[in-house]
Formats: C-alpha cells, structure tokens, sequence
C-alpha cells in the first residue's frame, strides 16, 4: 500500500493547558500513523500568553506543531478577532508545511465544531478533500451542554460537505443523522495501546478492588449514582474499596463521602497516565461506570484489554463493545440494578477469560486494527478525490 500524506486536524488535542483534552485524537492519529505518513496541527487560544503566537513543533509518534495564540478577552470583537486569528494561523502552519515538502492528500479532521470550519476552508483553498472523525456526544438529546442553534447550523453545513463522517459508534452516528447530517458515514472505534492494558495475574484479584475513570463531571459522569450505590456496596462487603482516577475536582465530594460514611473506603489517585491506568487495572477486579450519556468510552476498552469485567450503565454506544463476555450493562439512574450487577459479578470473577477479552481487544481496538481502518477509508477518498 502506498504511504499517503494525512494531515490530522482536531478540535481537541493534548496540549500543555490541558494535558489530556482530546487524547483519543492523539490515539486516532497515532493509528493512521502505521500505515500512513501523518503531520497534526492544534491551534489554542492561551489566557496566560503574552505577546506573539507560541508555536511548539515535536517529533515524537508523529510530526506535531500547536500553536498558542493569546486570547483577548475583549466581549464580543475579541471573540471574532481570537477565530480570525486562528484561521489564519491554520493556513500559515499549512502553508509551512507545504514549504517543507509535506503536501497533504487528505484531511483528517477531528470532532466536526469547530475545526470542521477550518477543514472546508483549507480544503477550498487547496482543493483538498476532507473527513472528520466525530467523538462528541452533543449530537444526543440528553447531553448537557446543548451547542447553541449557529453551532448546529454550522455543524450541518461543514459536516455535509465532507467526503466521510467516522463517528466512534453506531449509535452516535444514529443521532448525527436525526441532528440532519446526510454524508455517508462509517463507524470507526476508539483505539488504545493493547500492547500496555494487559492482563494481570488473577491470583492477586481478591474480589475487593472496584475502579472508576472518568471526569467525574455530575451531569455526564453523574458520580453521585456511583458514591450512593457504593456505600450501599460495602455494608454487603466491608472490604471493599473503589478506586477512582480523574482529573477532576474530587474536594467536592468530600463532604457528601463523610456524610456516607464512606470515605476511608475510597482511593483517590488524581490523573494518572496511560502506564499508570494500566498498572491499577491489574490489580481491580470490577470497572464500574454510571454516565447518563457517553459514545465509546476509550476507559471501557482499556478494561476489556486489561481482562476486567465491567458493570457500566447501558448509555450511547456502550451496548456496541460489552456483551456476557465482557461484563453487565444496567439501565441508567437505577441504583438497585447497579448494586445488584456489582455484587453478582463479583461473585462470578472466576468466570471471565481474561485471555479472551484481551484478544477481543487486539482485534477490534488495537493500533494495527483501527489503522487498517483508516488506511482503507484513506485510499477509497484519495483515489476517487483523484479521478
């Protein structure tokens, strides 16, 4: 197969304001990588910079540049004088790019509002076609914040033009079509390191040990159904503990963990990266997820890779990647379900192949399988785009 020139696009993307926005882009473009030669560009607006844009190039899994634009904060022109400044900041990192000899043969755009603005003006000007990637669950009825009605407008617009949506679960990819986009669409997964979730060794699984990622948002993650069904847990099993990683505001829970009584059985490790994830899942027995609204949880597949069974509620695409094999779905809010879910896979951890559920994962979720993916997706655009 021939190496094409990607170039990768994303509303959101890691950067040194916030370290893990948008990791699953990084994720995405480090799979397309395999197969294909990517350059990624991230534009932010930076309330700490003074002076001039800070552009930051590395060349690590692939060639990345983010630049940092200082934000005015002046009501209304300065919002129109921040985005005038960031599309025009996007066509001269292309334009460099093209000076170096990276001409792009397709754009791989993240996340359709914002950046999808910026894909179909880039692609008018250089007649380049592009696709977006769709990871955001605003497209659902009961996701909160709801995007404002020019939003939606411009998201239809942008999003109807381009060649491809790859939104990361059908079910996500049902709601774009009721939102009234009419472009073919092809379900493309999240992808993760399965060579890094692995299993651990089952003799150190007590049956003790429940784990919790997210951003403990109260709307979408709705963590307050997790501490209620908890301390309802370990008046069953005292022993239990629930471990929760988050780069979320955990203080505001502190009261309402000691009021419940149930603080001394909760670990709170902050925000740990992958390798960390990865060592705490070795050594859980249960993923435990309450979200009234998700797409595909990248969290989730970690589990499955690492061999831990999940009880999670049965929200967005979630129905799509956990069968009996991998765990229970429960219907959302209903804290009786869930603590009965918790108990009774706790009580059957000896059922689950952990073996097995690493392998599902290697097959449906691995660099190597969502590269293919692309690469397949990346040829049939260019060559059509071509003739």
């Amino acid at each position: 197969m021939q190496k094409r020139n990607i170039l990768f696009l994303s509303s959101w993307y890691p950067n040194r304001i916030k370290p893990t926005h948008g990791n699953f882009v990084f994720q995405h473009a480090l799979a397309a990588s395999q197969f294909h030669h990517v350059q990624m560009l991230y534009v932010c607006l930076d309330d700490q910079l003074k002076g001039g844009v800070e552009i930051v190039q590395s060349n690590g899994s692939f060639p990345t540049t983010i630049a940092y634009i200082p934000k005015s904060n002046i009501p209304l022109i300065g919002s129109i004088w921040n985005n005038l400044r960031i599309i025009l900041c996007y066509f001269n990192l292309l334009q460099g790019l093209k000076k170096k000899g990276f001409h792009p043969e397709l754009i791989h755009a993240n996340v359709v509002y914002p950046i999808g603005i910026i894909a179909r003006l880039l692609s008018i000007r250089h007649k380049i076609p592009y696709i977006i990637s769709e990871h955001w669950t605003c497209y659902h009825q009961e996701a909160y914040p709801r995007p404002s009605k020019i939003q939606q407008i411009l998201t239809r617009m942008v999003a109807n033009k381009a060649k491809m949506i790859l939104p990361v679960s059908e079910d996500l990819a049902n709601a774009m079509r009721r939102s009234g986009i009419r472009t073919h669409m092809n379900v493309v997964y999240n992808v993760i390191d399965t060579s890094l979730f692995i299993p651990g060794e089952k003799s150190k699984r007590l049956g003790n040990q429940l784990v919790h990622v997210s951003s403990l948002d109260p709307i979408q993650k709705n963590p307050r159904l997790l501490f209620s069904a908890f301390a309802e847990l370990i008046k069953w099993n005292p022993e239990l503990h629930l471990h929760i990683v988050s780069d979320g505001d955990f203080s505001i829970f502190h009261e309402e963990l000691r009021q419940r009584n149930i603080q001394q059985n909760i670990v709170f490790h902050g925000t740990l990266d992958a390798a960390g994830i990865a060592d705490l899942l070795k050594d859980s027995d249960l993923f435990v997820l309450t979200s009234r609204f998700e797409n595909l949880p990248c969290v989730l597949i970690e589990s499955i890779s690492a061999g831990v069974p999940i009880v999670s509620t049965n929200v967005g695409g979630i129905h799509e990647i956990i069968d009996l094999e991998q765990g229970q779905l429960v219907p959302s809010e209903d804290q009786g379900a869930l603590v009965l879910a918790i108990k009774e896979q706790l009580s059957r951890l000896d059922k689950y192949d952990s073996n097995k559920m690493h392998q599902k994962a290697m097959q449906k979720f691995s660099y190597q399988a969502i590269g293919s993916r692309f690469a397949g997706i990346y040829e049939t655009i260019i060559d059509t785009h071509v003739s």
